[in-house]
């Protein structure tokens, strides 16, 4: 690592090698290959959010210590209520707001996700990272199904490249005290992380129940608001993985 490289480093701002992009990019490449059986397309969507549409899912309340919120640079009055964001799958729930979706709807999104933290480390706490999502909107049973298959398909990924990992109980903190949906998420896990050797979440499976359906107005056709559950893969993680477990074998 050069000074430069250092200096990035410790702000969180990550390079990649040759070889680690080439890791990332398999690593990447197999995610969508899943995601390609299963029949969920590739969408794009914006990784500048507003602060609107956070504020509707109480995301100030639930992750405030995450946001960058972006400032112009010379004074334009209406360009400061943009955040970036810190995970893919925001884009694929606030671009279906207000409509109704088949209860089997698959997306799969790459970002380039932004998150502040207390400290960080090359590859495993980034400022900067990837991470790749394959997303269901959805009937509750379809959801529930296709975190199952999900959770399968990390493992089968991970033996894939030669690595093995854990699935440990975590929680995200979108519930507030006082909604009942905290306690049957505290009653049934809602979120599960796959960890490494070290220690370090590499992918997660992610129930949130009908928390953006409600928020967003996403509508079944017999009209309950959906259901929707994520498989996440943050990328650089897997590199760090991946490599630690080479040198490990080696």
């Amino acid at each position: 690592m050069t000074p430069g490289q250092a200096v990035t480093a410790g702000r969180g701002l990550g390079s990649l090698s040759a070889e680690e992009f080439r890791i990332l990019e398999s690593v990447d490449a197999l995610a969508l290959e899943w995601a390609a059986r299963i029949g969920a397309p590739a969408e794009r969507h914006a990784e500048l959010l507003t602060v609107a549409d956070l504020s509707r899912i109480d995301y100030f309340d639930s992750f405030p210590q995450l946001a960058h919120r972006v400032t112009p640079w010379l004074d334009n009055p209406g360009d400061d209520d943009l955040v970036l964001t810190s995970a893919s799958c925001y884009g694929a729930y606030f671009s279906r707001a207000g409509s109704t979706v088949g209860d089997r709807t698959l997306l799969t999104v790459r970002q380039t996700c932004r998150r502040r933290e207390r400290e960080y480390t090359p590859l495993r706490r980034q400022r900067e990272f990837q991470m790749r999502e394959v997303v269901m909107i959805g009937g509750q049973a379809e959801v529930r199904a296709f975190l199952d298959e999900g959770r399968e398909a990390i493992s089968d990924i991970a033996a894939s490249l030669g690595t093995s990992g854990d699935f440990l109980i975590a929680t995200d903190p979108f519930f507030k005290k006082d909604d009942e949906r905290l306690l049957h998420q505290k009653l049934f896990p809602t979120k599960q992380e796959f960890t490494d050797a070290s220690g370090l979440a590499i992918a997660s499976v992610n129930s949130h129940r009908n928390f953006f359906g409600e928020r967003c107005d996403i509508r079944l056709a017999d009209g309950t608001h959906a259901f929707t559950g994520c498989i996440a893969f943050g990328l650089e993680r897997w590199v760090d993985a991946l490599i630690r477990s080479r040198h490990e074998s080696a």
